[in-house]
């Protein structure tokens, strides 16, 4: 999970970083609130760790900035204590609230309890529901065909279960072994190239919608096609 730390003071930056990552959550930081809400576009968050006073613009602006344009949980850190600070920024759509000094045990508890609480909020996907769609790219899993801009794809049955597979976990890093394990069936996973082939095959027929990246020594992660340049 991809959190965006908006903080300027390094002093809780880098031992919470360092907390985070231990915990198993990726990060990345924002020091200067003018920037924040660019660096929210570009990073794509699944959660916001957000201070209230930043050099350029404070908090509060830039959690209602964020919630005018996304659902994506917001946690304040304070050194405000009052009950109305509190509820204002409730009000105005943070998730919760943690006053300075803070234990990142704690924080981390709090980001696993928003999480399960706006995960239970979202709408459930109807059970007999088969189709993904993914910037122009649309997978119909119950009749196996794949479009683009409403003109059919051909994958083979193979390619179809890769890209469906990597498409449900869009916001992640797929393991090259689960997609061997559970994709090809193969427990011997380490020196056999199939997989490698059917991604090739993959790049070429879907490169306008999606950009198929290899993260090395580990698998693959997508992005709509192009985005990942413009970010670097």
């Amino acid at each position: 999970m991809n959190i965006l730390l908006v903080e300027d003071d390094s002093g809780i930056i880098t031992p919470l970083k360092l907390y985070l990552e231990w915990a198993n959550f990726q990060v990345s930081v924002c020091m200067d609130g003018s920037l924040a809400y660019e660096a929210f576009k570009n990073e794509k968050p699944q959660l916001v760790i957000l201070d209230l006073n930043l050099p350029g613009k404070n908090g509060v602006d830039i959690c209602r900035e964020i919630r005018a344009n996304s659902k994506t949980p917001i946690i304040i850190l304070s050194a405000r204590e009052s009950e109305d600070d509190k509820v204002t920024l409730l009000e105005i759509g943070a998730d919760d609230y943690v006053a300075k000094p803070f234990s990142p045990r704690e924080l981390v508890a709090r980001i696993h309890a928003v999480i399960k609480r706006t995960e239970s909020l979202q709408p459930k996907e109807p059970k007999n529901s088969k189709i993904i769609t993914y910037n122009g790219l649309t997978l119909d899993s119950k009749n196996h065909i794949c479009t683009l801009d409403e003109s059919e794809i051909k994958l083979t049955k193979t390619e179809f279960s890769i890209l469906e597979y990597l498409l449900k976990n869009a916001k992640w890093v797929v393991k090259r072994e689960a997609l061997m394990k559970d994709i090809i069936g193969y427990d011997n996973y380490i020196y056999d190239r199939t997989i490698d082939t059917h991604i090739k095959n993959l790049r070429r027929k879907v490169a306008s919608a999606i950009d198929i990246e290899t993260i090395r020594g580990v698998g693959y992660r997508i992005y709509e096609a192009g985005s990942k340049k413009e970010e670097e």
